[in-house]
């Protein structure tokens, strides 16, 4: 129709359009891409990923729930294992705080080893609780921001396709109000360019439509690793805070006996109950906590060792088709992309529609008496080229790859398992190591003083101090 009609009209009348391109890479099946980075294992991941086994696939059937199984036992024993050393060492603490034995010694206890090792205990809860937020909390928040970002370049995505749709609405609606106003030797010719509209809107629509759930699954992604940023600095900590609170009570009493001259009788009762009514549960407490984040460590390092291919494997579980196809384009660089699909659709319609109003733009002008509607028309159809281009760039693999990749490959599977594995290293030097041993130094010293207290050779030095 165009190759007839053009030669017309003079070049002057007809309207200039501007031909819509965008810069897009054709995306083939079972072809890789340059953005696609591997996942390269940090340490604490080839540690505790030798520890569990293999990451099994959601289950769908027995032996898939079998492998879940095996998967979930071994989690349990390596964590059970941790506990059973934080009970024997909380027993330990018990039957130390019931049972009076040991040495006596006439010479004056020192405090000095005391003293030091409560000082060594604080320093590791210390580091212990700095080395979580410089890595695991600091690993959840950054995931946090690189997902908030992605949610929000979708978002964007979502907002440019929905003005792509109203645009073609105008363009459909200026037409259909125009055509009955043409002769109608034009009227059949001029209904031709309605196919290619409406074929638009409905690519548009299916592009919107798909967009609707991606903003709301990305968001809640957000919203988890902000949970585990911000509630995980308080409760993953509170182990070692735990354990600095008793290693204060235990100096605290230390000092005012050894400040005040005390015959240490009531400090030695008192550190005796508080083996059983605090020291033995902050271990218990702490071996707990161990425990759970030493699991949840060596089933999250389990995914992390092969993570590209089990958060493809589970989203085709658990999500819709369109969903899987998207991921599997950006993570894996193969398939389609459905979303640019529908794009590069999209402008061979507008391009297509635009050559035609190229030859009948003169005509509804002309021979319909709607100048209006040729303005209409044509700045409706230049307007959809900033939207189709701000769509393409938000949506290329170059923008949306780097976004996953910091996220998951150096935050949650890097940065985020290291945070939570030193976490894990220090609550057992704390907790089942430096704790235990404290008490077990507090119990004797007090023992100790309150024998040396009552001798002779003690109420001599005594009496010479208050002398002095």
């Amino acid at each position: 129709v165009a190759t007839v009609l053009l030669p017309l009209f003079p070049a002057h009348v007809l309207p200039p359009m501007e031909v819509i391109m965008i810069s897009r890479i054709d995306a083939l099946p079972h072809q890789n891409f340059s953005w696609v980075e591997p996942y390269l294992e940090s340490p604490w991941v080839q540690v505790l990923g030798s520890i569990a086994p293999a990451f099994p696939p959601p289950g769908v059937d027995t032996m898939d729930s079998q492998e879940w199984r095996h998967f979930a036992a071994a989690i349990v024993i390596g964590a059970a294992a941790l506990a059973g050393i934080g009970l024997l060492a909380a027993i330990a603490v018990l039957v130390k705080s019931c049972c009076s034995c040991g040495r006596r010694s006439q010479a004056r206890p020192s405090t000095k080893p005391l003293i030091c090792t409560a000082s060594l205990t604080m320093l590791l809860a210390i580091l212990g609780m700095l080395f979580y937020l410089a890595l695991g909390s600091k690993g959840a928040s950054s995931a946090s921001n690189e997902f908030a970002s992605i949610t929000k370049d979708v978002k964007s995505a979502q907002t440019q396709g929905l003005a792509l749709g109203v645009l073609g609405t105008t363009i459909s609606a200026t037409l259909n109000a125009t055509i009955p106003k043409c002769p109608q030797a034009y009227q059949a010719e001029l209904r031709k360019v309605q196919e290619p509209i409406e074929s638009y809107r409905s690519t548009v629509s299916d592009f919107n439509h798909a967009m609707e759930k991606l903003p709301r699954q990305l968001q809640n992604v957000t919203d988890l690793f902000e949970v585990v940023s911000e509630t995980g600095v308080f409760s993953l900590s509170f182990p070692l805070v735990l354990s600095a609170f008793c290693v204060l009570a235990i100096v605290f009493i230390v000092c005012a006996t050894r400040g005040a001259r005390s015959s240490g009788s009531c400090s030695n009762v008192c550190i005796r109950l508080m083996g059983p009514l605090l020291f033995a549960p902050a271990i218990l407490v702490v071996t707990g906590f161990t425990a759970a984040e030493f699991g949840v460590g060596m089933a999250t390092a389990s995914f992390c060792k092969d993570v590209d291919v089990n958060a493809l494997t589970y989203i085709k579980r658990y999500a819709d088709n369109t969903t899987y196809e998207v991921s599997q384009y950006y993570i894996n660089g193969t398939g389609l992309n459905p979303f640019l699909d529908d794009l590069q659709t999209a402008q061979a319609k507008l391009n297509e529609i635009s050559a035609l109003f190229d030859a009948f733009g003169p005509i509804i002008g002309q021979e319909c008496n709607s100048p209006v509607a040729v303005d209409t028309l044509e700045k409706s159809l230049i307007a959809t080229n900033a939207p189709i281009l701000t769509v393409d760039q938000l949506l290329d693999a170059k923008n949306i790859y780097p976004y996953y990749k910091t996220a998951v490959h150096d935050n949650a599977c890097k940065t985020l398992i290291s945070g939570v594995a030193w976490l894990v290293v220090f609550q057992l030097v704390v907790g089942l190591l430096c704790l235990p041993c404290l008490t077990t130094m507090a119990d004797s010293f007090f023992a100790r003083w309150t024998f040396w207290h009552s001798s002779p050779a003690a109420r001599g030095l005594i009496f010479q101090e208050l002398s002095v």
